[in-house]
Formats: C-alpha cells, sequence, structure tokens
C-alpha cells in the first residue's frame, strides 16, 4: 500500500500538534485527518499548521467535520450554510480536498428523505465553486441516517458529483450490519474509508465511541471483512485510523503512531 494514502487522526493523541504529527511521519503515515482546533491551536495563527504539513509532507486526507447540517429547519438553514463555507476557505488555504459531514444527531432535525436530499443537493453546490467535496458519513447513533445503506441509498437521489460516503468500519460493524452490500457502491461515490475497533460489552455506542475505541484488531469487530468489501469496489484513496481513547492519549505519541501504523498495515498493507 502506498503510504501516501495511509492516514491517521490527531484526536488519537495527546499533547500538541507539532508532536502529533511527527510522531505520524515518523510511523510513516503520509497524510493526517485535520480538525480545526488543530488549524487554530498556534497563537500564531493558522499558517504554522501549514507549514508543519508541507515541511512534513503530510496530506490532509479529510477536514473533520460539519455536523447537523441536512433535515435543519429553514430558520437555521442561513447559519448552517456560513458554517460549511467557512470550512471551505479553512480547507482551501490548507490544500485539503474533502470534509466530513456526520449525519445529523439534532433533536429538531426532520427525518423526510426528500429534504435531507435537498439540503445535500445545495451542500455539493456550495462546495463546487472551492473545489472541494463533502464525504456524508452516517454515524451509528444519527437521528435518521445511520446505516450505511440507507445513506446510500439517499446519495443516489441526491446524484451530485461532489458529495459522497464515508464508510468507517466502528459505525458499520458497532450495528452489526452486513458488509457485503458495500462492494455494490461505485468505488468513486466512496470518498473516504476509516478503521476502527471496540471491545466487546454493552456500553453505550456513543460512550465507546468517544472514550474506548481501539486499534484495528485489538477488538472484537470483523474489520478483516470490511476491508475485503472496500477492496472489491476498487477504492483506493485514504484509509484512515480514526481511535478516540482517553488512555491512548496518556501515552507517548510515537508509542500511540507505531501502533496506529502496526495495526493498520496488518489490515491494509
Amino acid at each position: 500500500m502506498d503510504a501516501s494514502k495511509l492516514s491517521c487522526t490527531t484526536v488519537t493523541f495527546g499533547g500538541k500538534l507539532t508532536a502529533k504529527l511527527n510522531a505520524m511521519k515518523a510511523a510513516g503515515f503520509g497524510a493526517t485527518e485535520i480538525w480545526p482546533r488543530d488549524y487554530y491551536e498556534h497563537n500564531e495563527g493558522p499558517d504554522i499548521a501549514l507549514n508543519m504539513l508541507q515541511e512534513l509532507q503530510l496530506a490532509p486526507s479529510c477536514y473533520q467535520n460539519l455536523r447537523n447540517f441536512e433535515g435543519m429547519p429553514e430558520t437555521q438553514r442561513a447559519r448552517k450554510s456560513a458554517i460549511a463555507t467557512q470550512l471551505f476557505d479553512q480547507m482551501r488555504v490548507l490544500g485539503c480536498e474533502t470534509l466530513v459531514l456526520c449525519s445529523n444527531i439534532a433533536p429538531d432535525s426532520s427525518p423526510d428523505e426528500g429534504r435531507i436530499a435537498a439540503d445535500l443537493q445545495m451542500l455539493g453546490d456550495l462546495a463546487t465553486p472551492y473545489g472541494v467535496r463533502v464525504a456524508w458519513e452516517p454515524i451509528c447513533w444519527g437521528r435518521w441516517v445511520k446505516d450505511y445503506r440507507d445513506a446510500w441509498r439517499i446519495l443516489q437521489k441526491v446524484n451530485h458529483p461532489n458529495i459522497g460516503l464515508v464508510l468507517d468500519s466502528f459505525h458499520v460493524l458497532a450495528l452489526n450490519l452486513p458488509v457485503e452490500p458495500i462492494a455494490d457502491i461505485p468505488r468513486e461515490k466512496i470518498f473516504f474509508v476509516e478503521l476502527a475497533d471496540m471491545p466487546g460489552g454493552t456500553l453505550d455506542f456513543l460512550e465507546v465511541s468517544r472514550s474506548f475505541r481501539l486499534f484495528p484488531g485489538e477488538g472484537v469487530t470483523p474489520i478483516e471483512s470490511f476491508v475485503e468489501q472496500v477492496r472489491n469496489t476498487g477504492y483506493d484513496s485514504f484509509w484512515s485510523v480514526e481511535v478516540f481513547n482517553t488512555y491512548y492519549q496518556t501515552l507517548d505519541v510515537n508509542e500511540v503512531a507505531r501502533r496506529a501504523m502496526n495495526s493498520l498495515r496488518r489490515y491494509v498493507a
């Protein structure tokens, strides 16, 4: 696997961005997920983050993230659109192509799929002049869309070149969804793929996701089957380790980066 397509998110690590990026580079990663807090971490402004990425030759694999956009009340549409364009502006400076949009969890959002599709269409139109695209991620605690098969069905109605899908093994496998239908999704509509594992038990999905995710292969989910079906689509873009674990954030960043890389290469070497 081309190292330039191997990515890890900065939130896996504790400490400052400089140490995180250096650890990722030393471990062999060629890319990293970037968050607005990384972009604005340094008092001297976002140029510091941009310069670090360029010096280390780490590509921004995606920008995390836009939330609660599709299906929101009409009164919020202008504000949500303004937030999206602010993120697009930041991405243009970073040279980042893909913004992640998590499926909506807001209690005042609408379940109407026509409305959801129309909002995604509008978001794709907003992204077009910036030369960026939006990857919609069905999260397992999503209010209306949590199953990737439902997300893909809606995206077919949207049919916008700048709107595609995130496939995250955690969200797919936490719900014990079948992975075979992944192979039927056109590879050009899979904009980003993330891997994470989870422990066994009965904790709430949200609690596990935000504090107890594990590196691929360290938990109980069938990562290999998920990866196999993604490969069957012909997908050839980024594979990213996205692990939120409060304990990992207490460890040495170089140890964490090596574990992340070893876990990723186990499946996509």
